[in-house]
């Protein structure tokens, strides 16, 4: 497919599917990709995800709540719970959109799916739903959030991941491309949040080619989705929830880190009732 970058409403069906089977046959085959193997510690982002869990347990004290996590990797939440005591009074599912892990999960979790969420066989009436860095890699953010929503009975979402919408910045994916190739897609993401913000519309910016399909692997190469804080926000508001944006970890201003974790990442807990 040509590299463009452009609202995912605009991409066929055909389009749509195309891209998702190629980033899926990339992560299918790929032995560079760090997330699939080392084990994920994301305490800095959990830690909203065990206050979110704590408070539910408050208004359901004897009941086990139901925790999922989408696109769990080679996640190391379980173990988390248990650090914080939290395990027994939890029923953690993973779900990942390859089996590459399938072994690890069944262990860490106590039940994981496979497959696109879309169509994977998961139940209903989670209390708690969560992901860590995986919005950037959904090539249907609208028919992602749309199942997760309704999976979630009441209670938290959280969603951690990079954003892609301070002005001039360009994503890691488009790296492959010409200097004036990247400087239009910067201008296109500035178009597209002017036009989220006028119309109240998410516009969930799509690249249809990525670095990562050209060269070796490196961070966010594989960024397909351009992840607007803004686009959240209408989105959550369209479904009457409560947005709350989150601070991760306790970065000292002004470093490099500060700048990642306060204005390069989107970390929101939605809370449905």
């Amino acid at each position: 497919m040509k590299a463009r970058l452009l609202p995912y409403r605009k991409l066929s069906q055909h389009e749509h599917r195309k891209l998702r089977e190629r980033l899926d046959q990339f992560y299918d085959t790929t032995t560079e990709y760090t997330a699939f193997q080392a084990l994920s510690d994301q305490r800095h982002c959990w830690e909203h995800v065990i206050a979110g869990i704590r408070d539910r347990l408050k208004s359901k004290p004897a009941a086990k709540l139901k925790v999922l996590e989408v696109g769990a990797g080679k996640t190391g939440f379980g173990r988390y719970l248990a650090e914080h005591q939290l395990r027994d009074a939890v029923e953690f599912h993973a779900q990942d959109v390859t089996r590459s892990n399938e072994q690890w999960l069944r262990g860490e979790a106590d039940a994981a799916f496979f497959g696109d969420i879309s169509t994977a066989a998961l139940p209903p009436g989670y209390d708690v739903v969560f992901s860590t860095y995986v919005l950037e890699h959904v090539t249907d953010p609208p028919a992602h959030l749309e199942k997760i929503w309704s999976l979630l009975a009441d209670g938290d979402l959280f969603i951690f991941s990079p954003r892609y919408d301070l002005p001039g910045y360009v994503c890691p994916s488009a790296r492959h491309l010409s200097a004036w190739r990247r400087l239009e897609f910067s201008m296109r993401a500035v178009s597209a949040r002017l036009l989220a913000l006028f119309w109240r519309e998410p516009q969930f910016l799509i690249q249809t080619d990525l670095a990562a399909f050209h060269g070796p692997f490196f961070l966010d190469a594989d960024a397909v989705h351009w992840v607007s804080l803004l686009d959240l926000k209408i989105w959550a508001t369209r479904h009457k929830a409560s947005l709350q944006t989150l601070p991760i970890g306790a970065p000292a201003f002004p470093s490099k880190d500060w700048l990642i974790k306060r204005l390069g990442t989107a970390a929101v807990r939605i809370h449905k009732s």
